[in-house]
């Protein structure tokens, strides 16, 4: 560890976190509601709102 620059560890763990941060936000936002257990007179009835 010593052996390298402390600007090569800076982009290390600005790349780790940006990484990690893509990664969160694509399992956050491809997850859909899971309607398929609901009635189908209740599914017609009440639009699934999502707050974004």
């Amino acid at each position: 560890m010593p052996h390298m620059a402390p600007i090569m560890w800076t982009l290390i763990f600005i790349f780790t976190f940006l990484l990690f941060t893509v990664l969160l936000s694509m399992i956050y936002f491809s997850s859909s509601p899971n309607a398929s257990s609901l009635p189908s007179s209740f599914k017609k009835s009440t639009p699934l709102i999502w707050s974004w």
